[in-house]
């Protein structure tokens, strides 16, 4: 079963592309051009939500696809990534896991790797603090290579150290100050 929050994603993800959502059997197209607003979706965007997921759901689909929203979120079907262009498309969630139908079949040039894939709400801080994680890790690692190689040369770990966390606490002293204006 496919969960809201995948549904809303799979969405999302397509309404990034230029695609539409129909509201009714008269073909009403509605097209969102801001999809997210800074870490989180859109008000816009979340309206259309609320009423695609409920009170629409029985009518409205993603333009391009045959499942309307209400189908998605039925038991029968879940999303996957989609193995042409790696966004989010729905599958039966019973036998072999292929996409009934990609959005993507009807775009031109799709995929285009040299743009940037449609993507859901980051959250800056917390992508700066798993960055500073990494960094600290390798920092570790080749502290640990180095002593592995000599005990006679100079190593600089606790600087190392020192350098990530002041890294770490001005990114997110950065972040912080950001987000307050």
């Amino acid at each position: 079963m496919a969960s809201r929050t995948l549904v809303k994603n799979y969405v999302a993800q397509w309404m990034q592309m230029g695609k539409t959502v129909s509201l009714s059997a008269q073909g009403k197209q509605v097209h969102i051009y801001k999809i997210l607003q800074g870490e989180k979706y859109s008000s816009s965007f979340n309206k259309l939500w609320d009423e695609i997921s409920t009170s629409k759901a029985q009518e409205a689909y993603l333009s391009g696809t045959d499942q309307t929203i209400s189908d998605l979120l039925d038991n029968k079907w879940e999303i996957i990534a989609c193995a042409r262009c790696n966004l989010l498309v729905p599958s039966v969630d019973i036998g072999p896991r292929t996409p009934v139908c990609c959005p993507c079949d009807d775009l031109p040039n799709h995929p285009n790797l040299d743009l940037v894939a449609p993507h859901v709400p980051v959250i800056l801080a917390s992508q700066l603090d798993d960055l500073c994680d990494r960094l600290a890790l390798k920092s570790e690692d080749q502290a640990q290579e180095s002593l592995e190689e000599s005990d006679d040369t100079y190593t600089s770990d606790e600087e190392d150290t020192q350098a990530v966390h002041n890294l770490r606490t001005s990114i997110l002293k950065l972040v912080k100050s950001g987000q307050s204006e």
